[in-house]
């Protein structure tokens, strides 16, 4: 797809995704124009310039149709290469022309901008769907100069809890990231393709929610270089997860080189911060044909952080709610408060199926964007399908357009969004989830952002999922009722409780109760200085930073009075392990430690491997190359169970670590290397074994420091044992890392 040979597969008319048609056509020309695009950038062969222009007016000046219910996630995949060649084109090629610029706004201003966001204003598909189609509008915006179009991509990118960056809790997870790691890659790589997008725009949203981008990005990293993680409940409008079942130690995409290195240029070279899984990741993933784009040594360029995002607050409440008995709810309910605590008592004949609307509502009419945030702490059973939890909706009235976030006496998690245009329609917007508690005591909130309704759940009232997400259409009111719900689906009252409860333009008056401990600490084991990120703890202002030199023992203060939920110990020393906690304080006092993360400073160190001479004990140089060519995709294939691989530097190094990688074949565990010894020599016949291992599997670290390091021209992988294959022994790459200089 690069060469001047190229015929092309198009172009057609109509392209669809579900259903699929002409699409193989489509990405395939559409990746064509990119490469050839770029092909001319690098040579300055005009030839491929003419033949890139040619492919992309040809789609230009006949497709008119790209429909299918995930037309989006294409238009999002391929943003990069559509967009992306056609401004190289348009930026350095002599021979493009206004005309041809025009002809492709069109293009994307009437074919492809509409199939990137079918479902109307705000309504995305979950997570990395909801990006992509952001993604995708940003890009193509950028080319057409829709300054309107690129703002409220901006905004949506900012504000949609559901898809963009607030779909992510403090230590960097992102929605998809307990559903599969492929998945998981696609939403970060959108979001970061875009944020490097509009950087070049002078728009900085990689500084949004303390460098989230970064903490997201560290994560990913983390978890696929198999550190052991637990990870917090999580999700999104798709689906909520309450624990980590994905395939840690992904490979797929070079090992998500293209956005690593986006985010690596972002936070490294432009702010100076340390990204220390990253640096570690990237060590050994390569380069692939689009990563190699965003490949640089420094970064000097500027952008200014956008306004501030319009975020309703909320502070508690202890009076001030009215009470309307919804659908003529009977008997009447009431709501009350006291200790801390509310207690609603609601009657009702449910509000979960269909058009059901009844039910005891304790509110506030809130002019303006508004939230409600309260922890159900219990749910009296009058019904199976009594629940308790916080609603909006626009007018008392029985039937009128609403949202609510519960909670059941048998511990799920129930919403329903009526008369509101929700992504996917009722399955979407009414269901039923699991929750991370084995009792029915749960975290819900309900935020409204101009005509957008979002409802969250959360275990600790900070790491909130956005799980539901409604339009108001047609005359979006002023004003909206805010307040408590419970409905008992029986003749009687239930009376359900209801603990810190806030909501906007409450009164402040309830008493400040300690907060818990964060129920999450990072600890990454930066340059010469450890990174710490933490889930924030409900109620506290303020974090103090803890540090001891073993597990468990007596932890000594190192930062305090810490507003934030990242710190980075910069008084740390290289090649010393250091457990950390985290406590957090409010006026009535300071939470117990958080869950203890150990890290190790060390130094930055680069790869080796560069112009020098692979061999292995078989005598063929030719497989043993494909150990050294970051390219994860080839292998050196052995005859054997045993057997050595080495690597002629050609001048002696000082390497401090290596890595071993699996090949992708999963059904070829046993061909993995289980036991070998590091070995490292100066003249290519008396080798010094400077480290060794054993029982190693496919899920293990990849990543080794060696035991004895010293000052060697050979380095050599001397395998005494593979993991039971009888025939072969098989990697996909040896890596060699000394200290940067």
């Amino acid at each position: 797809m690069s060469r001047l040979s190229y015929g092309g597969y198009g172009p057609f008319a109509k392209v669809s995704r579900a259903p699929d048609e002409n699409l193989h056509a489509w990405r395939t020309d559409m990746v064509a124009i990119w490469n050839l695009s770029r092909m001319w950038y690098f040579t300055r062969d005009e030839r491929y310039a003419e033949n890139a222009r040619k492919f992309l007016l040809r789609w230009a000046t006949t497709h008119t149709e790209f429909s299918g219910r995930e037309s989006m996630l294409d238009l999002g995949d391929y943003a990069m290469q559509f967009v992306g060649g056609a401004e190289i084109l348009r930026g350095t090629w002599p021979g493009w022309k206004e005309a041809d610029t025009a002809i492709v706004k069109k293009y994307f201003k009437d074919v492809l901008m509409p199939a990137a966001n079918p479902w109307g204003e705000s309504s995305y598909g979950a997570a990395n769907k909801g990006a992509l189609a952001l993604t995708a509008q940003g890009l193509m915006a950028i080319y057409n100069d829709d300054t309107e179009t690129l703002d409220r991509v901006v905004y949506q990118t900012r504000t949609l809890a559901h898809v963009g960056l607030r779909n992510s809790n403090d230590i960097g997870m992102l929605g998809d990231y307990l559903r599969d790691q492929g998945h998981a890659y696609g939403q970060l790589k959108s979001l970061t393709m875009l944020a490097e997008a509009l950087w070049s725009q002078g728009i900085d949203i990689y500084s949004d929610f303390d460098n989230r981008l970064l903490a997201a990005g560290e994560y990913f990293a983390r978890v696929n270089e198999l550190v052991p993680t637990t990870a917090l409940p999580f999700g999104t409008t798709d689906a909520y997860y309450t624990s980590d079942v994905t395939e840690h130690g992904w490979q797929g995409a070079n090992g998500g080189a293209t956005a690593l290195t986006q985010i690596y240029g972002a936070y490294v070279l432009r702010k100076g911060l340390q990204a220390p899984f990253i640096a570690q990741r990237r060590l050994w993933v390569g380069v692939s044909g689009d990563s190699f784009m965003f490949l640089k040594d420094s970064d000097t360029s500027k952008a200014a952080a956008p306004a501030a995002l319009p975020i309703p607050s909320t502070t508690s409440i202890t009076t001030g709610f009215s009470s309307a008995n919804i659908g003529g709810a009977s008997p009447a309910g009431v709501a009350t408060y006291a200790n801390g605590k509310w207690t609603v008592q609601g009657a009702g004949n449910d509000i979960f199926w269909g058009t059901q609307d009844g039910c005891h509502f304790a509110y506030k009419a809130i002019t303006g964007n508004s939230a409600i945030i309260a922890k159900v702490e219990s749910v009296q059973n009058t019904n199976p399908a009594a629940v308790a939890g916080v609603m909006m909706r626009t007018s008392l009235e029985r039937g009128a357009p609403r949202a609510w976030m519960a909670i059941d006496n048998s511990g799920k998690a129930k919403q329903n969004m009526q008369k509101l245009a929700v992504y996917g329609g009722s399955n979407y917007g009414t269901k039923a989830m699991g929750i991370a508690s084995s009792t029915p005591s749960y975290w819900v909130k309900l935020e409204r952002i101009g005509n957008i309704i979002t409802g969250y759940v959360s275990p600790d009232g900070t790491n909130w999922a956005a799980t539901d997400v409604g339009r108001i259409d047609g005359p979006v009111p002023d004003t909206i009722y805010v307040g408590l719900v419970v409905t008992s689906v029986s003749g009687a009252l239930n009376s359900s409780t209801f603990s810190n409860v806030q909501i906007t333009g409450g009164d402040g008056g309830a008493a400040s109760v300690i907060p818990a401990a964060p129920a999450m600490l990072l600890a990454s084991p930066g340059d010469g200085a450890v990174p710490l990120r933490w889930q924030a703890s409900f109620g506290a202002t303020s974090y103090t930073v803890k540090r001891s030199t073993f597990s468990g023992g007596p932890p000594s203060t190192i930062a305090s009075g810490i507003r934030g939920t990242s710190y980075t110990d910069k008084s740390a020393t290289k090649g010393t392990t250091y457990y950390y906690t985290v406590t957090a304080t409010n006026s009535a006092g300071t939470s117990a430690n958080s869950p203890e993360d150990s890290a190790t400073p060390v130094p930055q160190v680069v790869t080796v491997v560069s112009g020098g001479t692979a061999n292995d004990s078989a005598g063929n140089a030719t497989n043993a190359r494909r150990a050294f060519d970051q390219n994860p995709w080839s292998q050196w294939l052995y005859a054997g169970t045993s057997g050595w691989l080495q690597y002629d530097l050609g001048h002696a190094e000082r390497v401090l670590r290596y890595s071993v990688i699996s090949t992708l074949d999963a059904n070829l565990i046993g061909r993995d290397p289980r036991n070998w010894q590091f070995q490292g020599s100066n003249n290519g016949s008396t080798w010094t074994t400077i480290d060794t291992r054993s029982n190693q599997k496919r899920s293990e670290l990849k990543m080794y420091s060696v035991a004895s390091p010293g000052s060697y021209r050979y380095y050599r992988l001397n395998i005494t044992a593979n993991n039971g294959d009888s025939s072969f022994t098989a990697l996909s790459e040896f890596g060699l890392f000394a200290l940067k200089p």
